[in-house]
């Protein structure tokens, strides 16, 4: 009888996820890269978020509170 450890099952999930391909909006937002040397507007707020909205850093922050601030918006 084998055992399976966490460590075994974090590598196998990670080599799952190495053999799947890229999302289409990541190869569409590759190949526009390719072509013009920069990344759209929209792809930039995909991956890094609205610019517009503040984020916030403290010290009082707990990770209850980052998930009741996810649901109320």
């Amino acid at each position: 009888m084998s055992t399976v450890t966490p460590d075994d099952l974090q590598r196998e999930i990670q080599e799952r996820l190495r053999q799947l391909p890229p999302a289409r909006w990541v190869q569409d937002m590759t190949e526009y890269y390719r072509r013009t040397g920069s990344f759209r507007p929209q792809d930039l707020r995909r991956l890094l978020g609205d610019p517009t909205r503040a984020v916030e850093v403290s010290s009082k922050a707990s990770l209850a509170s980052c998930f009741s601030m996810k649901t109320e918006r």
